[in-house]
């Protein structure tokens, strides 16, 4: 958990950034920020001999110095009675390494050259030789790491050794085997016998429980027993997975390492009821720690795995969880007495997980290799046997000033200039930047230059970045001691300014849009509205998110006067409603500028500026002229000013309104003649009302009497 003053400090300048933000909401978009403070943002990045906690701190974490030896992978290892040696079983080739634990030297000694492909299982006796398991063929070896020499002491009724355990008190090896899954005494003088079947395809994981109990965790079921040296066994734990892989003791808790692969086919769902399931894995929301900067590895089959803790009195709880990857090893730290961290390798990703008692858990280091397989302790470190290119680490906390976090690339999206970088943490961390206009960093970057104006604060410290402005910007941190962190960094910027452009205009009643001005002698047509309103409407580009202002004029097509429209002050809104009454019907344009002057200083907004496409204001309506009847016939003329004639029609003595065509047949023209062949009607006088609408739904009418005779 972050300091409580940390925390208090953090809301304080939240609130104090808030207020300000009310304040002064026009210089908003002017400086902006990039701010990392969660462990999730810190995941996006690189750490190097460093750990991103899950409360969103960077710590020291963990260095690795190879080891190299000849073998395709390191399955398995064990450590001399002194705790001096590592021994480590390869293959393909089956042979055994030795590293001298408190040695730095870059290669591992061989021991030994077993008649097998894998050495698969190790444990030391009291009296310093080897016992090695090995696969295919199920045999163990006695081997002395002084000479070399390995001569055969048993072979089981089995094809695969997976795990040994060693009695020291009777001296009797117990070997946990696949296909079948079973569990093999042999005794000093290699004498074998079979203590129990478990019904499974493999053991995979045993541990000496107390002087008369092993526990077994077996693989395709993926059930933990504890055996009794008799055979009789009671199963502990049934878990929904397809191995218990790894059991280590804490105090007097069990630490269980188990996995679940996906599985290929699947036979027919049986019919009845459901069946009974094992314990499930539960995946956190956040998923497992990540490594930062760390690229997925493909071509691996599916699973996931759990670390669980079982009680003495029966209660289990998953404390940790990855949902992409598998488990290997266990290592327990320091102390075994129920609140120690403990280490789980991950077989898919090459990683090692620390889980502290309170059971959060962090990446403890990431190895180029995709596999690590085995752990062995080495002093108050450990070593990590690899697969998918063998090989051996040792492990160590970073020395002062070794552990580093470098962000990832922080995109300003534009041309920036960087102000001050300010973080909370250490005050004796060392902060470097870079910047470049390639989304990847390459040679045309700058180097990393130390921040400038260095000053340290109350919880951390602030300094100006020297790099130079650029679109793309990376911070580095150096961690100079045990007790560094890194709890929240703020990097502010100057944007570029970018201009803001209206791109489109439309009449909101019709939905049809004025876009740019025609060029000469174009046939475009004007937009026509038929209403004195017209609802101005315009669509904004505006690259930055600024905060815009809009000032509107207006003139007659042919006039070459603007005309102020809207009033004196600047729109904040893209829309305007546009009372046109007092017009004359004509042709108008609508010039919209465009400005982020609300945003930006003086010196830095910017304007544009989009006139529209012509809008036809025409509220005068049509007028029907020239009526005279002779009966049967009514003649006249509709006509309007500006806009075409496109409906024509007529009633007699107020009765229903029915079409009345043009005389050429088309309504098409400002002006359209018509001439009306009444139908009979009873004699005397009769009232013919005309009525014609033009293109802006104006409508205009006249009447005439006509008699019958």
């Amino acid at each position: 958990m972050k300091r409580p003053a940390v925390l208090a400090s953090s809301l304080g300048l939240a609130l104090s950034l808030i207020a300000a933000a009310v304040a002064s909401p026009a210089r908003a978009a002017a400086t902006k920020s990039f701010h990392q403070a969660t462990a999730k943002d810190f995941e996006e990045g690189e750490a190097e001999a460093s750990m991103i906690l899950p409360v969103g701190e960077v710590v020291p974490g963990m260095r690795g110095a190879h080891v190299n030896l000849d073998a395709s992978f390191v399955w398995c290892s064990a450590l001399s009675r002194d705790g001096t040696v590592a021994y480590f079983g390869t293959g393909d080739e089956g042979k055994i390494y030795a590293i001298d634990v408190k040695g730095n030297g870059d290669r591992a000694r061989r021991v030994a050259d077993l008649d097998a492909a894998w050495v698969t299982a190790l444990v030391v006796r009291p009296d310093g030789t080897l016992l090695a398991g090995t696969t295919p063929g199920g045999r163990i070896y006695s081997v002395d790491p002084r000479s070399g020499a390995a001569k055969e002491l048993a072979t089981l009724g089995a094809d695969h050794v997976w795990t040994l355990a060693y009695d020291a008190r009777t001296g009797t090896a117990y070997a946990g085997t696949g296909s079948p899954g079973k569990i093999f005494a042999i005794d000093a003088k290699g004498r074998a016998r079979e203590v129990w079947d478990s019904g499974d395809k493999h053991i995979v994981s045993l541990l000496a429980a107390d002087d008369r109990h092993l526990l077994a965790g077996t693989s395709e079921e993926g059930i933990l027993y504890r055996v009794s040296l008799d055979g009789k066994a009671e199963a502990l734990q049934d878990f929904e997975a397809e191995e218990v892989r790894a059991v280590a003791k804490d105090g007097d808790a069990l630490l269980i390492a188990v996995n679940d692969f996906e599985r290929s086919g699947g036979a027919a769902p049986a019919s009845g009821p459901p069946a009974a399931k094992g314990t499930r894995i539960t995946l956190a929301p956040s998923g497992s720690p990540a490594s930062a900067g760390s690229l997925p590895r493909p071509g691996q089959r599916k699973s996931r795995a759990a670390l669980y803790r079982l009680e003495r009195d029966g209660r289990i709880e998953q404390i940790f969880s990855i949902g992409d990857g598998y488990f290997t090893s266990l290592l327990v730290g320091d102390g075994g007495n129920g609140a120690s961290d403990v280490y789980v390798a991950s077989g898919s990703q090459g990683r090692v997980y620390r889980v502290r008692p309170d059971r959060t858990a962090s990446l403890a280091i990431d190895l180029p290799e995709r596999q690590a397989l085995t752990l062995a302790r080495a002093g108050d470190t450990f070593l990590v046997g690899t697969g998918d290119v063998g090989g051996v680490y040792r492990v160590r906390p970073a020395a002062a000033g070794e552990a580093t976090y470098l962000s990832r690339v922080l995109d300003a999206d534009y041309p920036a200039r960087w102000g001050l970088l300010r973080w909370r943490g250490s005050s004796t961390l060392t902060v470097d930047t870079r910047s470049g206009n390639t989304a990847k960093p390459d040679a045309t970057w700058s180097g990393f230059q130390h921040l400038a104006d260095l000053r340290p604060t109350a919880h951390g410290g602030t300094g100006r970045l020297a790099s130079p402005p650029a679109r793309y910007v990376q911070y580095r941190v150096t961690l100079g001691g045990a007790n560094a962190r890194l709890d929240e960094v703020s990097l502010f910027y100057l944007p570029q300014n970018q201009r803001a452009r209206v791109t489109e205009l439309t009449i909101a009643d019709g939905g049809a849009a004025a876009g740019a001005t025609p060029a000469a002698g174009s046939a475009a047509a004007a937009t026509r509205v038929h209403s004195p309103i017209v609802k101005l409407r315009w669509k904004v580009e505006n690259p930055d998110g600024d905060e815009l202002s809009y000032r509107l004029t207006f003139r007659e097509e042919n006039d070459a006067v603007w005309r102020p429209l809207a009033g004196p002050d600047p729109l904040s809104k893209a829309e305007y409603d546009w009372n046109t009454e007092g017009l004359p019907d004509g042709t108008y344009t609508v010039r919209v500028i465009t400005s982020d002057e609300r945003a930006q200083p003086r010196e830095r907004a910017l304007d544009s500026t989009f006139v529209s496409a012509p809008i036809l204001v025409d509220n005068r309506k049509p007028e029907v002229a020239g009526l005279t009847a002779s009966y049967p016939y009514v003649s006249g003329r509709a006509r309007d000013a500006e806009s075409p004639i496109t409906a024509i029609e007529y009633a007699v003595d107020g009765g229903e309104w029915r079409e009345l065509p043009p005389a050429d047949g088309l309504c098409d023209d400002l002006a359209e003649a018509f001439t009306l062949k009444l139908p009979s009607l009873p004699p005397g006088p009769h009232a013919i009302s005309v009525r014609a609408w033009d293109s802006a739904d104006n409508v205009g009418a006249g009447s005439v009497t006509v008699r019958a005779p």
